[in-house]
This record gives C-alpha cells, sequence and structure tokens, in this order.
C-alpha cells in the first residue's frame, strides 16, 4: 500500500507538470499574456472543439479509471491498517505501563528512569508481590504489610465487587483512589494524585499482559492453596497483611458456622454489608469462585487452624 500510495503522488506530480506545460505552451501563443485568464476573451467554439476538447475528454477519463481502481484498493485495505496501528497502540502501551511500574533507578544496572512512578517498590519488580513498613493510622504503631502480588489479580477479581462492571475497571478505580487504611495511597490526579488517566490505563494494561493462569493443582492442601493464592494479602501464616490477620482462632470465632466462611470465600465481601460476627465488608476480599468447592473446603479449614 505504500509504494501504491507513492506511485499515485508521483504520478499526480507528473500529471500536473504537465499540466503547466500545456498551459504554458498555450499561454505563449496568446498576445495578451499579461491580461488575466479570466479577463481574456474565450476561444470560438471551432477551438473549443478541437484537439483541446479531446484532451480534457482523455484527461477526464484517464483520472477517473484511475480512482475507480485506486479508492476501492486503498479502501480495501483499510480495515488491516487500522487494526494493525491499534495493534501497535496497544504494544506502546504496555511498554508505557511497564516503565511507569517500575522503580526510578534500576537495582541490577543502576540505569536511570525519570518516568518510573515506584509501584515496584511494594508490589515487587516483577509484580510478585513484596512487603513495606507502613504506620497504621488505627494504632498510630509501624508495622511490616505484605503487598499482593498482581500476576493474578485479574483472576482474583474476575468476579468484581457489586457496583463494577469487570475486574480492570475496580483494579483502575482501586489504583486511582487507592485503599483507605492501608500503604496503598492515592494516584489518580482526578482524585488529588500524581498520574494522569492515560498513565494509570497504561500500567493497567501492562498488569493485564502479565497475568498468569491460576492453576491449582489436584489434590492440593490448604496451605498450598492458601500460600497461592491468598498470602499476598493475608500475610505467611496468616499473619496479616493488606488484609486482616487470621491467627489465633479468629476465623472459627468470626465464624461459628463453617458453611458462612465458605460462603464468603467463594462470594467475597460486599462493600458495606456485614460478615461473620462482627465483620463489614469493604469489596476488597475478592470472589473466589473460580475454585471448587473441595478447595475451598480445604483453604477454610487451613484458615481456621491458624
Amino acid at each position: 500500500m505504500r509504494q501504491l500510495l507513492i506511485a499515485v503522488i508521483f504520478g499526480a506530480i507528473a500529471a500536473g507538470a504537465a499540466l503547466l506545460a500545456f498551459r504554458s505552451r498555450s499561454d505563449s501563443s496568446n498576445a495578451n499574456k499579461s491580461v488575466p485568464p479570466a479577463m481574456r476573451p474565450a476561444a470560438i467554439d471551432s477551438v473549443l472543439e478541437s484537439n483541446r476538447l479531446t484532451q480534457v475528454l482523455l484527461w477526464g477519463a484517464g483520472l477517473t479509471i484511475f480512482f475507480a481502481f485506486f479508492l476501492p484498493a486503498y479502501w480495501f485495505r483499510e480495515p488491516a491498517r487500522m487494526a494493525a496501528k491499534e495493534e501497535s497502540f496497544d504494544e506502546q502501551s504496555i511498554e508505557r505501563g511497564k516503565i511507569y511500574y517500575a522503580l526510578t533507578t534500576d537495582q541490577e544496572t543502576g540505569e536511570s528512569n525519570l518516568r518510573g512512578k515506584e509501584c515496584a517498590r511494594c508490589h515487587g519488580v516483577n509484580a510478585e508481590g513484596g512487603s513495606t513498613e507502613f504506620l497504621d493510622p488505627n494504632t498510630g504503631q509501624m508495622r511490616t504489610v505484605q503487598e499482593p502480588e498482581l500476576t493474578t489479580v485479574f483472576a482474583r477479581y474476575e468476579e468484581p465487587p457489586e457496583g463494577y462492571e469487570d475486574a480492570r475497571e475496580f483494579i483502575t478505580e482501586t489504583i486511582e483512589r487507592g485503599r483507605p487504611g492501608t500503604p496503598m495511597p492515592t494516584w489518580g490526579n482526578k482524585y488529588g494524585g500524581p498520574l494522569t488517566e492515560q498513565e494509570i490505563d497504561d500500567i493497567v494494561n501492562w498488569l493485564e499482559s502479565i497475568q498468569v493462569d491460576v492453576d491449582i493443582e489436584e489434590g492440593a492442601t490448604g496451605d498450598a492453596i492458601f500460600n497461592r493464592l491468598c498470602v499476598t494479602c493475608h500475610g505467611v501464616g496468616g499473619a496479616g497483611g493488606s488484609a486482616p490477620a487470621m491467627q489465633g482462632g479468629t476465623e472459627a470465632r468470626q465464624f461459628p458456622n463453617i458453611e458462612d466462611h465458605k460462603a464468603f470465600v467463594k462470594g467475597g465481601s460486599k462493600a458495606g454489608q456485614p460478615y461473620g460476627t462482627s465483620g463489614m465488608g469493604t469489596g476488597g476480599m475478592p470472589a473466589w469462585g473460580t475454585l471448587t468447592d473441595e478447595q475451598i473446603q480445604k483453604v477454610v479449614e487451613y484458615e481456621r487452624s491458624l
């Protein structure tokens, strides 16, 4: 298509040059060439109906035939061109998102990244999760908080909290607004944060591009499932992190009826809705309906044993 476009451009230039040459020869034979063409007397019929008319008709027919073939050929390629351009835009967005997510200084090479927003400082260089020191607003004490890994975040919110259409919308708004009471700050500039909507969209596009399947091996134990899916929020051994601690029999007291506990894990929390004996949902706990009933049974039994 690019070669065709170049050929058309050169053809148009050649046609224009030929037309100028033709008009120059015509003007040179005109004794009144100092008079503007629009003010000169029109040629008589015998002149207009001579070779000049034939030339004009041939030019018109040639251009008509040319555009009859060129325009369909050009627009036939348009859907593919637009799809390629869209794919290119997506690739560029993902690459920008990777840059924004990264640290401002590469820990291995020492290379500077002036566009880095430091997401990796808490969530890990490869979004594998991490930990950070956090001043708990409830106690006024510093504590270490386990930050969630993000390579399965879309699967965790495959069934998003009420009020959200899909996982992407919930993840985007979480980044924009932050999470009160946790180390996750507000990032969206419409809520007072430093990032534009485009920058956040780029980061979410990159996160979506690195998602891995949440595959649980057949016969996996409750602690294995917990360490695969739950530890990033609830901490190692249920010690707590961005989500509540589970040690000391907390879960058994929160859910005296194990069936209520299993239903909560399967359906997740709903913002503003109570759960268990004293819990109040924030919408942060995702629904784990992607797990089988047997897997949910195992992980619940493990949580109640902590």
